[in-house]
């Protein structure tokens, strides 16, 4: 439906219920809806009717609803009539669409006649707190209540302040850190809200109300004020919010103490009686730590926070995964490790999660920096050298992955693999790409007595089992040239593909449910074969795990 048309439609289903057009934008109107069979006034601003900027409802008389707080009501955008899930609207009846927002403004409303509005405040309660600055939390994410001291700093970044930051240390990888200051946090378990008759407080006075008021904090007024005296920033964190508070001491007490002619100790009873003189700034804290941001979308028990990796390969699959695999809670404390002995060359970034300032540059090296660029608390290891030389530090992880898609090094470290029971290395997972971008695939072996890697072949010579590709097709194989070396082409889709088959596979292993141990996508839908994902069992007289990888 054109604009025009669509401006008709909303136009004529408006006049129908009573609202009148009032400009000044193109479809700005006013009119009432009945809430509990009151009338109640509003304004109604479309901006876009395609819906894509959702439409603004504002109450035009507040006194009409006798609530001590409504939620929702706050913000400079109006009613919050959406869920955090969004309001789908159908853009081809834009008259329908406008009743149905009409109908949410309504049943948001209600939900505030019978006592939700409380509720929904403190639900939403950060949002209330309308905080001075917002603060990134590097501090682990408490799962029980307590107190933890820390320092508050700003994070700058060739001499721009990023952003203010709340951390164990004052120090920060990456970044200067200025104007560093004690602060304390204290978690709860309960929800914190207004409290005292205080929803965001401005003064002193307002704080202690507000502190008195929240009795799940477990704390006295007198013990917050000492520490605020003291010049400490004051977090607190529940379910629902995250919020702070600073003490700003007045001016003409903060320069006698300078002057030395006022101590700082006896600021406590210095203020005591003049609470409602002295404001406090609001800060709102959000979790960022590298825990959190991975166990926010896996829990922590099926991420890899506690596993060590070894990722062999840091080319086209392995740059992709090494992503995902911090993305998935790796990369704590040193727990990843990369191994690759070549360079970046200018080829490879047309598929390489690289790009051009790493040319030239060894793979492993780069794409730790890339990783610790991505959040400051990732610690990857790097090995500029040839994996296998490196098979005690490898064998020493929890998991082994294989990103390298060569058959000599696939096959070396499944030898290995068999040949040991002396080291730590519980998995071993391949993920490759077939037949130029035909298909990709990944395949785990825990030395159960299912098929080993080799075992995926019928001999060395002989056809895949379960090929993702039509090996009768020939490889595409490009000759080296002016500088750079034989290829086998394909897009960079099939190594995204294969670093989420591996990434999966391993989340999978990690929660203890490994399921099937071959798996395939096919990426090119003409040359590609799928296969249900299978645990192909052992291949008899396998040259390396002999029919039966458990026994070896």
């Amino acid at each position: 439906m054109d604009k025009r048309s669509a401006l008709q439609n909303i136009d004529a289903t408006l006049q129908r219920i009573g609202f009148q057009y009032t400009g000044s934008g193109f479809a700005d109107y006013s009119g009432s809806i009945s809430v509990h069979g009151q009338p109640i006034d509003i304004s109604l601003s479309i901006p876009d009717v395609s819906f894509v900027q959702k439409p603004r409802v504002f109450l035009k008389d507040r006194s009409q609803i006798p609530l001590e707080t409504l939620a929702h009501v706050e913000s400079g955008d109006g009613i919050c009539y959406a869920s955090g899930a969004g309001l789908p609207i159908d853009l081809y009846r834009p008259g329908e669409a406008i009743l149905r927002i009409l109908d949410e403004v309504k049943r948001t409303l209600e939900l505030s006649y019978r006592g939700r509005a409380k509720l929904e405040v403190v639900d939403e309660y950060q949002q209330y707190w309308y905080p001075k600055l917002g603060v990134q939390v590097l501090l682990p994410k408490q799962q029980s209540a307590g107190a933890t001291d820390g320092f508050v700093y700003f994070a700058s970044k060739n001499g721009q302040v990023e952003f203010l930051c709340l951390d164990k240390t004052p120090t920060l990888r990456g970044y200067d850190v200025s104007f560093p200051e004690p602060a304390r946090l204290r978690c709860v378990n309960e929800k914190l809200g207004p409290g005292g008759g205080v929803r965001a407080p401005k003064t002193l006075e307002d704080l202690r109300r507000w502190v008195d008021g929240q009795p799940a904090l477990g704390v006295n007024w007198q013990i917050i004020f000492n520490e605020l005296c003291q010049g400490l920033t004051v977090f607190f964190a529940g379910p629902n919010a995250f919020v702070g508070v600073k003490m700003e001491v007045p001016k003409e007490i903060a320069t006698a103490i300078l002057r030395k002619s006022i101590r700082k100790q006896s600021l406590t009873k210095l203020l005591a009686n003049r609470m409602d003189k002295v404001s406090v700034e609001r800060y709102a804290g959000n979790w960022s730590s590298l825990d959190h941001v991975s166990s926010r979308n896996i829990p922590e028990r099926d991420n890899f926070k506690n596993v060590s990796i070894a990722l062999i390969g840091g080319g086209t699959i392995g740059g992709y995964l090494s992503r995902l695999l911090v993305q998935s809670g790796a990369g704590t404390d040193g727990r990843l490790s990369i191994f690759d002995n070549q360079l970046l060359s200018e080829g490879n970034i047309g598929r390489h999660v690289l790009g051009f300032e790493y040319i030239g540059k060894p793979k492993a090296l780069a794409l730790k920096t890339e990783l610790e660029r991505f959040h400051p608390q990732v610690s990857v290891r790097a090995f500029n050298e040839n994996a296998l030389d490196c098979w005690s530090q490898i064998s020493n992880c929890d998991l082994i992955i294989d990103a390298t898609g060569e058959w000599n090094v696939q096959s070396a470290l499944n030898d290995r693999f068999l040949a040991g029971r002396d080291f730590r290395a519980a998995a071993l997972l391949h993920t490759w790409i077939f037949m130029n971008g035909a298909g990709v695939q990944s395949f785990l072996n825990l030395r159960d007595g299912l098929a080993c890697f080799r075992c995926l072949k019928t001999s060395f010579d002989g056809r895949w089992r379960y090929p993702a590709g039509d090996e009768r097709h020939v490889l595409n194989l490009q000759p080296a040239s002016c500088g750079d070396g034989s290829y086998v082409p394909f897009s960079a889709d099939a190594a995204v593909m294969a670093a989420s088959l591996a990434n999966r596979a391993s989340l999978d292993w990690v929660s203890a449910k490994p399921g099937a141990r071959l798996r395939t996508i096919a990426v090119d839908l003409e040359r590609g074969r799928y296969h249900k994902p299978v645990s192909p069992t052992a291949l008899k007289g396998c040259p390396a795990c002999l029919g039966n990888s458990s026994s070896l």
